[in-house]
């Protein structure tokens, strides 16, 4: 296997890693209300909570993406 394919494996692998933490986190802090049939839901997110999570979420993958490049330190 070379080193392009176990970089790809281990960054799936991270990447879900932290998604699923992501999830539990957000699990834990949002309350679950039930609907009129009885289900479990999760309240709406607003359209500025996504986009100040989809921004730094861009940002996280900017300064990823840096670490590559030579003399960024």
């Amino acid at each position: 296997m070379n080193l392009r394919t176990r970089v790809l494996i281990f960054g799936g692998i991270l990447g879900a890693l932290i998604g699923v933490v992501a999830a539990y986190l957000y699990l834990r802090s949002a309350p679950i209300q039930l609907d009129e049939s009885g289900r479990e839901r999760l309240p709406a997110v607003s359209p500025g909570e996504a986009l100040k999570v989809g921004l730094g979420i861009l940002s996280a993958i900017r300064q990823i993406v840096g670490l590559g490049r030579p003399g960024a330190a």
